[in-house]
């Protein structure tokens, strides 16, 4: 353990302490801390502690501010109050957090403390579809694996998008792609292109504002729906859906389409064939439209907006040197893949 996280861990302690006056001979142990997370550090730990007369423990972990050069990214209690709303709804599998600390003082940034929850997640690097635990996997427990990830996905989008109230301020009506664009694409684009013009991104904008269709179910959107995103337990059932950093309101869609169209980054966009049981295009949309209920006719518009999304965060670094390339690298294969949906979409 590094000097700075025992550090760390001994402020927290302390904190904790605080929070928990029933508490006796508190510890916190096996700490640990993953290089991930874009707007946070995450310190996973064990508490021990004794409480009338009975030792108890619980996994959790804490989330700390990082100082971000990206404006949406800057509020670590945006994710905070997300999440809290989630975790109350019945069946959605988002782990609960339970303390928060605004002042800085305590630990030099904002934190929350989160319930730990325990399963495995697909490898973003390298990408799942080349090696990995899904890749051993066979063909068969590989598309449920995906598939419950997707339900689980489900279960979310069933909150009322009223519930979410950092959120949805001065709406009376559900919210369309055109809100998810001026909440989230318009404002990374502004930050992100610092002053630049990338016509071809504007142009995409500029259509698929115009071209926005009627929504069918409008709630949370995740914003960053993928495997790489969902914990899953050795059984393959969902434990939890995490990172809800620049979490909006919107179209189920957004989050729908966007699932696949990750899909296609970490194979395609990666130079990797896609692996066996991970349902492609018509098979996704269908299975889709089975598990949420309605059809999807518009189901392209939001393909291309998911890829409208890639081009926009690929256009100026803003992590945490997690990723082995340089996010513009993607930009080129976002645009095309964006037009190339808008076409399908304009045919329909």
């Amino acid at each position: 353990m590094s000097t700075e996280l025992q550090h760390t861990i001994a402020d927290l302690r302390d904190w904790l302490a605080s929070k928990m006056p029933e508490a006796q001979n508190l510890e916190l142990v096996d700490a640990f801390e993953p290089a991930q997370g874009y707007s946070s550090r995450t310190i996973l730990f064990n508490a021990h502690w004794d409480e009338r007369g009975e030792s108890r423990q619980r996994g959790l972990v804490a989330r700390i501010q990082r100082d971000v050069s990206c404006p949406l990214l800057a509020d670590i209690f945006h994710q905070y109050q997300v999440m809290m709303v989630a975790s109350q709804a019945q069946d959605v599998l988002v782990p609960a957090p339970l303390f928060a600390q605004s002042d800085p003082a305590t630990l030099g940034a904002p934190f929350y403390i989160m319930e730990r929850v325990h399963g495995r997640v697909p490898s973003d690097f390298p990408s799942y579809h080349a090696e990995g635990w899904v890749a051993d996997l066979p063909v068969e427990d590989r598309a449920r694996v995906w598939w419950n990830g997707v339900a689980a996905m489900e279960r979310l989008h069933r909150i009322d998008w009223g519930a979410f109230t950092s959120l949805n301020a001065g709406l009376t009506s559900p919210p369309d792609a055109r809100f998810y664009m001026r909440s989230f694409i318009i404002p990374w684009y502004e930050w992100a292109a610092d002053g630049r013009t990338f016509s071809a991104i504007e142009t995409g904008i500029q259509e698929l504002m115009e071209l926005a269709p009627a929504v069918t179910r409008s709630g949370l959107v995740w914003n960053d729906a993928r495997m790489g995103n969902t914990m899953f337990a050795e059984s393959g059932e969902v434990s939890a859906l995490f990172d809800f950093e620049v979490a909006t309101l919107g179209p189920a869609e957004v989050d729908i389409a966007g699932w696949l169209y990750i899909d296609e980054v970490f194979s395609e966009g990666f130079g990797v064939a896609p692996l066996p049981g991970i349902p492609q295009r018509e098979d996704a949309r269908r299975g889709f439209e089975k598990i949420y209920g309605y059809a999807m006719p518009d189901f392209a518009y939001y393909m291309a907006l998911a890829a409208l999304k890639h081009a926009v965060i690929s256009i100026r670094e803003y992590g945490n040197d997690k990723r082995e390339d340089s996010a513009e690298d993607h930009a080129p294969f976002a645009i095309v893949r964006m037009q190339k949906y808008l076409e399908e979409f304009r045919k329909n």
